[in-house]
């Protein structure tokens, strides 16, 4: 992110869209090294919900995102245990995202995604 730091404006810099470009860009810079590079990305808002519609639209208008844009950033992952799955299955997909940093204050939560995933 530009700021160096989270801040209220960091969603809108880390939107679907603009990880497209900026995987790009160290598709790019890495070339033939590429397949080398491990993806990594921070998540700083993890919450397991049977309700993700309305976590999601909460996010997206107190950061300035669509909903569709709220859900995508990687910067948070909402709904159940299935959905969180299913979620990064689909940004490991798109963006090559193989390495999951969440806070430590989720790790509970986030465990059972962990056993989910285990193996695939």
């Amino acid at each position: 992110v530009p700021e160096g730091a989270v801040v209220a404006t960091t969603p809108k810099n880390v939107t679907p869209e603009q990880i497209d470009e900026k995987i790009k860009w160290i598709k790019d810079a890495a070339g033939a090294r590429f397949d080398d590079i491990e993806l990594q990305t921070l998540t700083f808002f993890v919450q397991v919900t049977d309700d993700r519609e309305s976590v999601i639209n909460n996010l997206a208008g107190m950061f300035g995102l669509s909903p569709e844009e709220a859900a995508g950033t990687p910067l948070a992952l909402v709904g159940t245990h299935n959905q969180i799955a299913e979620t990064l299955i689909a940004r490991r997909d798109r963006h090559g995202f193989t390495y999951i940093v969440v806070q430590e204050a989720a790790l509970d939560d986030f465990a059972p995604v962990v056993e989910k995933l285990a193996g695939s």
